[in-house]
Order: C-alpha cells, then structure tokens, then sequence
C-alpha cells in the first residue's frame, strides 16, 4: 500500500489506460488512482467494513476494476475478484459470484452499474447480505478523510479463487506481506522501472493478469496499456499494435497466445508491427514449448522482435504469483532428453535414434524462494535430473486456503524426511533441476490447463453430472499434444438409443465445453459401470485415458476426436 502510494507521488502523470477497442479508451494517472482509492476506501469503512473483512470485486475488464482493488488494498479489506464476463453462460457465472460470497463471507460487492444485470441481479443493493458498492460515478467521501488503516503484513490482500476439487470456490489467502515480496521478486527478473511500458490484455481476475499484468506496473510507476481477453482472441493481432504504437518493453502471456499469433497476423498487418521496443516477455500460465517461442522469434523477427525477450516463467496463485524465471542473454532454449528416461522419472539425454522430448527450462527461484524436488511417497529431495513433485517455501507462499484448514495444512505444511521444522507448499506439479533451473514434466495431480486457465477435472464431471442418468460417472482428463487437448469419457445405460447418444454428446459439448470455454472437447461414451475406479471408489482418470488410446473401453459412441485418442 505505501508502495502504491509511493508511485502516485512520482509517477509525473504516468498511469493506466485501458483500451477498449483500437479508437476507444479510458485512462487514469497513478495520482488520480490514488486519489479515487483513498476516497472509496473511506465508503467501504461507512459501509462497515473492517481491516479483514472481503469485499468481491465484480467487473467486466476495466479501469474501474483497479480503482475497486486499490480501494480495498487502502482500506485493509481483502479483494476477491470474480470473472462475470461470458466466459460461462450466464447462469454458472452467477452461480460462482454467489458461491464465492457465501464462502468468503464477503460484506461487499464492488461493481459497475448495470454489469450484474445479464445475471439476474439487477438493482440489487445487496446480495447474500453483502452490500452492492458502484465504482463508476464519482466517491461520495473525500480521499483527505482516509487513515492508513492498523495493519501488518500478515494482513489478508486478495482471496485469490481457484475452483475446488467438487466445483465448489477455492480461496487462496495472499496477504500483503506475499504481495510485496513476490512484486520484488517479479522486479528482479522483468526489470521494470518507471520508463518501462507494459502492455498485456489477460483476465484481471487470473493470478498472472492481477499479480504480473496490473500489479506489477503500478509497482514500478511504470506505464500500462490494457485491453480484454475478448479484444485479443478476437483479433490477436491489436495486441501486437498495442505494443509496437505505445514502444511497449514489457508484456506478458501464455503459450497459446503466441502460438495464435504466429499463426493469424497477415503478412500486410506485419508490415506495420514494429516490436524492437520489447525487452521483456514472460511466457508462463500453461506449459511453455519451444515449438511456440521458436514460431513466433521467427515470424515477428522482420517486425524487430528478439528472441531473447522470452522470459519463461513458473508459478501459480498459492506462491502469489513467480517462482521461477529464466532469462538470459539468449533466446530460451530446449532440453533435449531421452523420452525413454522420462517415463523412469529421469533426466537423460537423448542419443540419436531415441524418442526424445524437448523441455523447456523456467530458470532459478525467484527472490526469496526456494525449492526442492521431493519423492512424494518417501518424502526425500532427489538430486538434479530426478523427476518428483515440485516443492516450493519463501516469502511469497501465501496463507493457504481460506476456511479450509485440512487442505491447508496438507497442501502447505509438507516436510521432507529428517526435517519437521521447514515446511513447505506442494505444488501438485513434477519437474527436476538441471544447472540449477527447473524444468516442468508434467503433473502430479489431474489439473488441466487450457489457454492459461487452470480447470479441474472434477469441475468438468461435475458439470456432466446433470446430463447423466443416475449412478452414471464421467472422467475428464487432459491429452497434451493431441486434438482435442481435452477428453471426456461418460457412462450411458445400456437402453441408450442412438438418436439419445447424439444428442447427449451435443448437450455434453455444449454445456461442458461452454461451460469451461474449451476450444474443442472429445466425448467418449461407454456402458454404465465400465469406468475404471478405485476400491474405494474414485474415478481413475489416466487409466481411463489410456485405456481408451487402447480402444480397451466398452465404447458405444465416439466423438470429436480427430483420430484414435491419445
């Protein structure tokens, strides 16, 4: 909070502006944001709220969403942002908002007049007992009213939600003390001043929209040009317009934007690039591939792009945000390994004539980060080239998750053999050291990741659950480097018609996949009590991924896959 309000005395009228198409935009400096926070922070303390009360923030991407998190961040409330953009129909999204409230007990909603209004919620004034705050027109308080609020580091910031295991919100408690050290910890590796520009358009609810994309600019008093997600996936290309008029030297992204890049931008929309501004890129948020970074050096080269820029990254919201990077003199480069060791769970290089995989390294911990690579049926750290889960300790690994003590105290209480008194984070992801950096193989959990956005598999089979007859289960999986990246196999009676199987299969795309926004979703439908599960009950899902590749499923119907499932 000083730091913001260090950056609105001497960021000589830089600031934010938001873009929200290629002629129109809105703008603030830094000195008017805090103004505006100091002022709404003083209506959420008339609005009885206290250091350590939630407020959610409900906003379609725009400034008025920062305006409602420096206000909270003033005023020692924690924000709990949440998407109510279409990214689901409108009735999951409405369902979320009001999980979200009930589980973090929320007494306020930030919003715009009028955004809650595709939910079912017009002119409300409040919802779920909290109370509905606009941020669009001017304060009613004066910003010359607000106090620092009495507060310490260990304060709450952000409940940073994620979905849960049943579908149901997962709060991650960021304080500001995590805040401050993974902001420095970004600094140290991006570099960012207050000549920089940043130029980014990811979902400002998402950790690295928020932490990296928002946060870290206002960070460092430099400039920042936004759009939306919408705006991009749209027209990739305004992105890169974005960066070549404004001479951008920071922005950030995941795998598949530069990937749709490559792919999309025209000869003639290259001509008029010019992206020799460009000093830093992180790439992170899903998987980085060297086919990707090395796709894009390539195309946008004429337009002055370096490949040194890239900058990939690891991290996740339970470590705020960074928690590792590599940069370097040179453009990012691949580990080439044996395909066949990886299966053993070991780096090796490959020889010639060997399956192979190429990997990419996400460099060192960050400040005050620390890392070990951790057998997790022994709980013994392995020495450099061996794959185990990914643990992670430092200043940036937030509280854990909110009002649930028995994940967190799993999740974030691990310790390795012989050592009780340093816990540690477990990731859920594997990857090993080489020379010191990390490389990612895979993960340990079903997480599946598509365009940045972490799902769970159970939010899916959650989702398919109301299309399915009773005692029917369904499991969802990903299929890295095969189309499409995400699979579902669900159990039908054997009465099931054809005509029934076709149209499930629609209503499982649509609701599921529309659901999640995938970009294409396989269906598989097999005979009811076929789907392999545990004893105990539990849907295996890479067994049932396999043993579909291996057309070993009672199959009744088969759909979307473009070829025989991997």
């Amino acid at each position: 909070m000083r730091r913001l309000r260090l950056t609105a005395t001497t960021a000589e009228g830089r600031g934010i502006r938001f873009h929200r198409s290629p002629t129109d935009f809105t703008e603030a400096t830094y000195a008017q944001l805090d103004a505006d926070a100091r002022a709404r922070a003083v209506e959420l303390t008339r609005a009885g709220l206290a250091p350590g009360d939630v407020a959610i923030l409900a906003f379609e991407p725009g400034l008025p969403f920062v305006r409602a998190l420096l206000a909270c961040l003033y005023a020692g409330v924690a924000a709990a942002p949440v998407p109510i953009t279409a990214m689901r129909n409108a009735d999951a999204v409405r369902q979320r908002l009001l999980a979200i409230l009930q589980d973090a007990g929320a007494k306020a909603v930030f919003t715009e007049t009028g955004a809650l209004d595709g939910l079912g919620l017009a002119g409300e004034t409040s919802i779920a007992d909290a109370v509905v705050i606009p941020v669009d027109g001017p304060s009613s308080a004066s910003p010359d009213d607000w106090t620092i609020p009495d507060i310490d580091e260990s304060a709450l910031a952000i409940l940073q939600y994620t979905s849960g295991s049943t579908g149901l919100p997962k709060g991650v408690m960021v304080s500001h003390g995590n805040l401050y050290a993974n902001q420095h910890a970004i600094g140290g590796v991006v570099g960012m001043t207050a000549d920089s520009v940043a130029v980014g358009w990811l979902p400002h609810y998402h950790d690295m929209g928020l932490i990296g994309q928002i946060l870290q600019p206002i960070f460092a008093g430099a400039s920042l040009h936004m759009t939306s997600p919408s705006q991009f996936l749209r027209r990739p290309v305004l992105w890169l317009r974005l960066i070549s008029e404004h001479k951008a030297t920071h922005t950030v992204g995941p795998d598949f934007a530069f990937a749709l890049c490559s792919r999309l931008v025209t000869d003639d929309q290259l001509a008029e690039l010019d992206l020799s501004s460009l000093e830093t890129v992180i790439t992170g948020a899903e998987p980085v591939r060297i086919d990707t970074l090395d796709a894009f050096t390539a195309r946008f080269a004429p337009a002055g792009f370096r490949g040194e820029a890239f900058v990939p990254a690891f991290g996740m919201a339970e470590t705020t945000l960074l928690v590792t990077a590599h940069r370097d003199a040179v453009p990012p480069r691949a580990v080439v390994v044996s395909a066949d060791a990886l299966e053993r769970d070991e780096i090796a290089p490959a020889v010639d004539g060997e399956r192979s995989a190429r990997l990419v390294p996400c460099g060192a911990p960050g400040l005050g980060m620390d890392i070990a690579i951790v057998d997790p049926a022994t709980a013994t750290e392995l020495r450099d080239g061996r794959i185990g889960e990914i643990w992670v300790r430092g200043t940036s690994v937030t509280q854990g998750y909110w009002r649930r003590p028995e994940q967190t105290a799993e999740d974030f209480g691990a310790t390795l053999a012989g050592t009780p008194d340093e816990m540690y984070l477990r990731t859920g992801d594997l990857g090993a050291m080489i020379d010191g950096e990390l490389v990612i193989t895979g993960r340990l959990k079903d997480l599946i990741i598509v365009r940045g956005r972490n799902i769970y598999p159970q939010d899916l089979e959650h989702s398919a659950a109301a299309l399915l007859g009773t005692g029917c289960l369904s499991a969802a999986f990903e299929r890295p480097g095969a189309a499409p990246e995400v699979g579902i196999v669900a159990e039908v009676e054997p009465s099931t018609t054809a005509e029934e199987l076709d149209a499930l299969t629609a209503a499982l795309r649509a609701r599921v996949g529309g659901e999640f926004t995938l970009p294409a979703l396989g269906v598989a439908l097999i005979r009811k009590g076929t789907l392999p599960r545990t004893t105990s009950g539990k849907v295996q899902r890479a067994l049932t991924r396999r043993l579909l590749h291996e057309q070993r499923l009672q199959l009744v119907h088969l759909d979307g896959f473009e070829a025989v499932p991997a």
